[in-house]
């Protein structure tokens, strides 16, 4: 499917974890069991599910309707759910490099927003994952409002810098296709818990 210039992204990204390994507290098996080793995302108008083949969580779905992201941990009928509009930890400062990858043969800019504990870079190009800045206003919490103004497209690569390792999530391969709305409905046979 041809790319146009004034389409929002709509299919399905495959991403791959991989860890950089700073000190001796952890390993990078341990961090495959924690997050997993893949994500499968699908997405549409800014609605989101994806699926983890391993980890602390199997599934995450964000509902812009409702501001709220549901996450599945194991197999069970339980869905752990939060806020999306609660305030996020205060950004320090950030900036954009162009130019400073090529993922998947596509030229991204480099957005680095900095933290009191940490940096966390995303990897975008607005041309081509386009997406409306304005379905994530209220999504206050991880800051994905202020990221996506400054993106306007969803990320091909995140990198975040923690103290004992460097996480990065790097997008493998990319499908333009129609996403049913269906997929983003919460299941009405779960149990909802508030995750506090």
């Amino acid at each position: 499917m041809c790319i146009r210039d004034r389409d929002y992204f709509e299919g399905k990204i495959m991403y791959k974890n991989e860890y950089i390994i700073k000190t001796n507290k952890v390993d990078s098996a341990y961090l495959d069991k924690i997050f997993g080793k893949t994500a499968d995302l699908s997405f549409k108008e800014g609605n989101y599910l994806e699926l983890y083949d391993g980890g602390f969580m199997l599934e995450q779905l964000y509902n812009k309707h409702d501001n709220k992201t549901y996450v599945k941990r194991n197999l069970s009928d339980t869905l752990y759910w939060f806020d999306c509009g609660t305030p996020g930890q205060k950004m320090l400062k950030f900036e954009i490099n162009p130019k400073r990858e090529n993922i998947l043969g596509i030229e991204c800019d480099e957005l680095v927003t900095y933290y009191a504990n940490k940096p966390v870079s995303f990897y975008f190009n607005s041309d081509t994952l386009r997406i409306n800045p304005e379905w994530y206003k209220n999504f206050t919490t991880s800051n994905k409002n202020l990221n996506t103004q400054k993106m306007n497209a969803v990320y091909l690569k995140n990198k975040i810098e923690y103290a004992d390792f460097i996480a990065t999530v790097t997008a493998t391969s990319i499908t333009w296709q129609k996403i049913d709305d269906k997929l983003f409905s919460v299941p009405k046979n779960k149990i909802l818990i508030e995750d506090k």
